[in-house]
């Protein structure tokens, strides 16, 4: 009676070994980035779109679709743009992104809002934020019941270097139709 349990435990012990070594190490193999082609358009969700600008590395662990969620990186920078239902005005929205940067220990909003606009004429607010050690953007747009927050932050090199492709992504954003 003994070596029939005693089998059967050392079996399910092999099994929960192999999975705890295994997925792991499969996990590890799999790449945390996806390359993407300069202009690539990305859907954010709720019908909002943007254009990827060169170099850009998608993060396949942060990017969350069912949460509108979209991360990737350029070089430093690092780039989250987000889409949500939101009826209110600019003005709330960029708010409510100042307010999300803010929560972070040391993260400040600074230099005055200015409008923005997409390249299809939607109209939005720009500003700018310090982190420790780094620099950052933000942009928010509206269309129609749809909120677009994007935030942005990198080495300042970094943001003065892409910073021509960065201010085209953000203008790349589009409501609707991708």
């Amino acid at each position: 009676m003994l070596r029939p349990n005693l089998y059967g435990s050392l079996a399910v012990l092999a099994v929960v070994a192999a999975i705890a070594i295994g997925l792991p190490t499969i996990d590890d193999a799999l790449p945390a980035g996806r390359s993407l082609r300069a202009g690539e358009r990305l859907d954010v969700g709720l019908g909002v779109s943007v254009a990827a600008p060169a170099d850009a590395v998608l993060d396949v662990t942060k990017t969350q679709p069912s949460l509108y969620r979209l991360v990737f990186s350029v070089r430093s920078v690092r780039v989250v743009v987000e889409a949500s239902r939101y009826a209110g005005d600019l003005a709330g929205l960029s708010e409510r992104l100042r307010r999300k940067i803010q929560s972070n220990p040391g993260y400040q909003t600074s230099q005055e809002e200015h409008p923005t606009s997409t390249v299809t004429g939607v109209s939005g607010l720009a500003g700018s934020y310090s982190t420790p050690g780094r620099n950052g953007t933000y942009a928010v747009f509206g269309h129609h019941g749809v909120g677009v927050e994007i935030s942005m932050a990198g080495d300042g090199s970094d943001l003065r270097k892409e910073g021509t492709d960065l201010t085209a992504m953000i203008r790349s954003v589009r409501f609707g139709a991708s």
